[in-house]
Formats: C-alpha cells, sequence, structure tokens
C-alpha cells in the first residue's frame, strides 16, 4: 500500500465523527431510558421521530446542495448536529430527549449528499469500489463498536449518561473542526467540483482531487 492508498482512510474524518456522535446519542438514550423502565412504545418512538425527521431532512437535500457550497453545508450540518446535542449534557427528561433526537436527525441527509456526493461524483468509475470499500469500512467499525463503550459508559456510577452525551458532543465538535479547519470547507457548488480538480495519478491508490479537499 502506498502513501497515497493510506491516506485517504485517514482523511474521512468528518463524516466518521458524525457517525459516532450519532449512534453513541441515539443507543445511549434508549439505553438510559430502559433502565429507567421507560415504555417500551416510548423509547421506539425516539427511533421513529429520528426517521421522519430525518425523512423530512431529505426532502429539503436536494435544493440545499444545489444552492449551498458543499463545504459550507458540510459544516452546518455538523453545527446543527452539535447544537441538537448539547442540551442532552444537561437535561435527561424524556421530552429532551425527543425534542434534540428529532433535530439530530434533521441535518444528516444533507450532510450525506454533499459529502458523499462529492466522493462519489468524483470518484473515477474503476476505484469506485475501492472508495466505498475504504470509507464504509472506516466509518463502520468504530460505529459497530460504539454501542459497547455505550453500555459500558452507563454502567459507571460516576459517568452514565452525562459521560455518554459528553462523548457524543466531543466527536461530532471534533467532526466540526475537521470539517472548518481544512481544505473541505472549500468545496463548491456541485457544478463547479469539476473547477480546479487534479488528475488521478497512475499510481494513487486514491483520486488526488478528492484527498486534496481533505476528506
Amino acid at each position: 500500500m502506498g502513501p497515497d492508498q493510506k491516506e485517504f482512510p485517514i482523511r474521512n474524518h468528518a463524516r466518521r465523527y458524525g457517525d459516532i456522535a450519532c449512534v453513541a446519542s441515539i443507543t445511549g438514550a434508549q439505553i438510559m431510558l430502559a433502565t429507567r423502565g421507560a415504555n417500551a412504545v416510548m423509547i421506539g418512538l425516539l427511533g421513529t421521530a429520528m426517521g421522519v425527521s430525518t425523512l423530512v431532512g431529505s426532502l429539503l437535500a436536494n435544493k440545499l446542495v444545489d444552492m449551498v457550497p458543499t463545504g459550507k453545508l458540510i459544516a452546518g450540518a455538523l453545527a446543527l448536529f452539535v447544537v441538537s446535542q448539547m442540551p442532552l449534557l444537561f437535561l435527561h427528561s424524556y421530552a429532551a430527549i425527543l425534542i434534540c433526537q428529532i433535530l439530530a436527525g434533521l441535518p444528516f441527509p444533507a450532510l450525506n449528499a454533499g459529502l458523499l456526493g462529492f466522493l462519489y461524483g468524483k470518484t473515477p468509475d474503476n476505484m469506485q469500489g475501492r472508495a466505498s470499500a475504504v470509507f464504509e469500512t472506516t466509518v463502520g467499525i468504530l460505529g459497530a463498536a460504539c454501542p459497547a463503550m455505550v453500555g459500558w459508559l452507563l454502567q459507571q456510577p460516576d459517568l452514565g449518561f452525562t459521560a455518554v452525551m459528553a462523548v457524543a458532543v466531543v466527536c461530532s465538535v471534533a467532526g466540526l473542526a475537521v470539517s472548518l479547519a481544512g481544505p473541505l470547507r472549500s468545496i463548491p457548488n456541485p457544478d463547479q467540483w469539476s473547477v480546479g480538480g487534479f488528475p488521478v495519478t497512475p499510481s494513487s491508490g486514491a483520486p488526488v482531487y478528492i484527498r486534496s479537499y481533505g476528506i
């Protein structure tokens, strides 16, 4: 594996941190409410509410992708997610969790549309499978391990749900920082993605023009 191949999976932190934060938040809330003896239907309603808000977000995502530069859209979606999670550091009531999860579901379609649209839109056909494998594996492994970490934190008397939400907030802030501090923020609208792009070198394991934006 050459240096270019090694660089590609390291540079998708924005989406990776966002996914970890989302999994930690919803899993932690569900387990915490279950230990409190909350009604099973009410616990399931959290997932339903977040799914409905994600559906609403998906209806807006296409227009937002066309109107807002992709880099700013990614940063804005992550910023909204950060704001939606911060109240749960202090408020643990069912109503607070429900409202925050609804808000958390809204930005993810726009985030995925912008980030994944750019990733796959700028990846040559013969590298689509490789890019998908690297991206989904690096994101998925940590996301799969996240529920175990959440369960362990909830078992600790001095930690509990506050610690879970602290992890979610830290991860979401880290993703936002990556989107703002790196070249990711400079990605333009989709109709300008070809402007300033760089060709793929024969020895490269990942598209240079994608790596140049820090994904």
